[in-house]
């Protein structure tokens, strides 16, 4: 069982781990809280085992509460990811969907709005805004989004909070 998922599973484990190793008190399992680690390192004392023997031991109780469990905690594990892979391949459709979308988007402005004056202007700048989303979102995968995101936010901190504040603002507005 790797560390993540003993970790994860230790709460449901305690009963039974405190059946297993009796020598253990409650404040044994508070000081190891989840950490594997720390549990081989004190059946070791406990039991005057040696390191190796120790490790056996508790794998060895481990598989066991994993076979009880109906293999539960690995196929937790394996789901996660699975689910993990899929919300990331979704997203990143809804990403193209979305990029091609505000592509649609920027042709019916650039089609509506005049060609000169102020308006046009601001109509291009518009568009050009929307072009460049559109393309990023079409071209690139979510992932690449947050690293882009954390690096705007990294360059330009006070005007991310700022925006932040905006949105925020703008949200709060549109529930009431």
């Amino acid at each position: 069982m790797n560390e993540d998922i003993f970790t994860g599973q230790w709460k449901q484990m305690r009963g039974e781990l405190k059946s297993w190793w009796g020598r253990l008190a409650d404040d044994d399992f508070e000081r190891i809280g989840g950490r594997k680690g720390e549990l081989i390192g004190l059946v070791q004392e406990k039991y005057g085992y040696t390191r190796d023997y120790a490790e056996q031991e508790v794998e060895r109780r481990l598989k066991e509460f994993g076979a009880k469990s109906g293999g539960n905690i690995s196929n937790v594990a394996a789901k996660a990811q699975e689910f993990g892979a899929t919300a990331a391949n979704k997203a990143n459709e809804a990403a193209k969907l979305i990029g091609e979308k505000i592509g649609s988007m920027a042709n019916v402005i650039r089609e509506k709005v005049p060609q000169e004056g102020v308006v046009a202007n601001a109509a291009t700048t518009v568009v050009g805004g929307f072009d460049s989303a559109s393309s990023y979102l079409r071209e690139k995968k979510l992932d690449h989004l947050g690293e882009d995101i954390t690096a705007i936010v990294r360059n330009y901190p006070v005007q991310s909070v700022l925006i932040g504040f905006g949105l925020g603002y703008l949200l709060a507005r549109r529930t009431r």
